[in-house]
């Protein structure tokens, strides 16, 4: 009896024995694999991580600055109000203003407005072009502000020939100067313009330019309203921008209120 117990009390440390070399030769078989699946499973989050970073830079440079930067209260622009819980600043830019602050030659068909927004803490309004219209002195039918896409059609629509001043592009830096007919006075009026390095600038035309501005042209137009245009959307602090009007002939003394639509409370603001 006590051989045939120490017979099997053999067998079985012999075989508990083999188990644990089987579970170690498993285990020394199955470090390199892991290491491998690890190792994948790594690059992989690496990948989508970089992938992810460049898809929210992307967005972000596309996107770009929008807007201007507000002031430092309302009441430092030309006519302003207040709301409990908002603050409202906004004031016409005269001819020669438009030309100092665009590239693009807005006073051919257009009325600019700079309107500056100043929501009080905690509050978080919607901005939309849908809310704001333009009245003139003497007529009824306000104007709605156009889209930087409508707006740049329209200018291209309007190239003229001559010694108009047009937008350029290039990647060098230059001056030019040049005269041309100003719409709101008739009168002869000097222009200048400087080439910058992303390419846009404003420069006069040859003696004999194609009568109509091409599509590059128009994009950058259009590239240059979009991020100094009032940016649309929800606003918790303050913000600031151009609104664009079309009224292809500005009258000298004509005198101009801006509608602003405040969750559903019209403000009347004059401009002039």
């Amino acid at each position: 009896m006590w051989l045939a117990a120490s017979v099997g009390e053999s067998c079985d440390a012999r075989f508990a024995g083999s188990i644990r070399a089987i579970l170690i030769a498993n285990e020394v078989l199955m470090r390199p694999i892991r290491f491998v699946l690890l190792s994948v499973l790594f690059q992989i989050a690496l990948l989508m991580s970089a992938i992810s970073s460049t898809g929210q830079n992307t967005e972000d440079k596309e996107a770009g600055p929008r807007g201007t930067a507000p002031r430092a209260s309302a009441d430092r622009y030309h006519t302003h109000a207040q709301r409990d819980s908002v603050n409202i600043g906004a004031q016409i830019l005269p001819p020669k203003q438009i030309t100092k602050a665009f590239f693009s030659d807005l006073n051919r068909c257009c009325l600019v407005v700079e309107f500056a927004f100043y929501p009080k803490k905690g509050a978080q309004f919607d901005l939309s072009l849908d809310d704001f219209a333009i009245f003139e002195s003497g007529k009824d039918v306000p104007e709605k502000p156009g889209s930087p896409i409508v707006i740049a059609a329209l200018l291209q629509k309007k190239a003229r020939s001559g010694s108009a001043v047009q937008v350029t592009s290039g990647a060098s830096v230059g001056y030019e100067s040049g005269t041309y007919t100003d719409p709101a006075t008739g009168q002869p009026t000097r222009a200048h313009g400087v080439y910058t390095s992303v390419g846009a600038g404003v420069g006069v035309s040859n003696p004999n330019p194609v009568p109509v501005s091409t599509d590059r042209d128009r994009q950058i137009m259009e590239k240059e309203l979009t991020e100094k245009g009032l940016p649309e959307g929800k606003a918790a602090a303050p913000v600031a921008g151009y609104l664009y009007f079309s009224v292809p002939q500005r009258k000298k003394n004509a005198k101009y209120q801006l509608e602003y639509n405040l969750n559903g409370e019209k403000l009347l603001l004059p401009l002039s």
